[in-house]
């Protein structure tokens, strides 16, 4: 179940408070008005003036204020718990988007052991996706694509069907080059760079914000995978089922 996280004042309800507190400090000019001898409009202007700019500093102070607490305070959390008989890995694309800043990670590959959860949300990121990987009995290496069932479903949207994964373990962010989001996005998506692969995603949250979820995914060793990274066709083995046909 999603549990929210309720520690940070919402921003129309700060903006609503400022607006509150230019119209008590309009009248309260109109008091002053009476009660301070101000019998002209011009004094009337210049003191309103003088209390919208005092206003104006205090009210964007508080919205600084509250809105980086909202970012320090916020939590989003995927824990996914390994529910199976076999060692699970995953590969994460977080973003996180902001009016003040826009970033974006991608890092891989993680493991989750039997009876253990892991969050894979990448660190500061809010907006994740992910892919998981395992070895079947046959020793095969291959990407799986777990569904979200139940009410939580319709939470879970994946926005990228397919992220680029180095099998050996790799990370990257946008500051690193100094990408945008897109730009960002368009690399780590199919087509890959050269050495990646594109692994299929299995779910993700998008555009949501003060979120913890636990996912339950079930890999099991008995359960064969396709390769990863995909054969080649000089890899693939031609079916021989050893009858001979005239």
């Amino acid at each position: 179940m999603p549990e929210a996280n309720t520690s940070c004042v919402p921003l129309h309800l700060t903006f609503l408070f400022i607006d509150e507190f230019c119209m008590v400090s309009f009248i309260t000019v109109g008091a002053f008005r009476h009660s301070h001898g101000y019998h002209t409009m011009e004094d009337l202007v210049s003191t309103l003036g003088k209390i919208r700019r005092r206003t104006g500093i205090i009210g964007l102070g508080l919205v600084l204020v509250l809105s980086w607490s909202c970012l320090v305070l916020a939590t989003e959390m995927v824990n996914v718990c390994n529910q199976g008989d076999v060692e699970v890995f995953y590969a994460s694309l977080g973003v996180r988007e902001n009016f003040m800043s826009t970033s974006a990670k991608i890092q891989g590959l993680f493991s989750i052991d039997p009876g253990r959860c892991r969050n894979i949300v990448p660190g500061g990121m809010s907006d994740v996706t992910v892919a998981f990987f395992y070895r079947d009995r046959s020793g095969t290496f291959g990407n799986s694509v777990f569904q979200v069932n139940g009410h939580e479903e319709s939470l879970f949207r994946t926005q990228l069907s397919h992220i680029c994964v180095h099998v050996e373990g790799f990370g990257d962010n946008s500051t690193r080059d100094d990408l945008s989001l897109s730009q960002f996005i368009k690399k780590w998506t199919p087509p890959c760079l050269r050495g990646y692969f594109p692994a299929k995603t299995s779910f993700g949250v998008w555009k949501e914000r003060d979120y913890i979820y636990t996912i339950n995914i079930a890999p099991f060793l008995d359960t064969p995978v396709a390769p990863f990274p995909p054969l080649s066709e000089n890899e693939i083995k031609p079916f021989d089922d050893g009858a001979r046909y005239k």
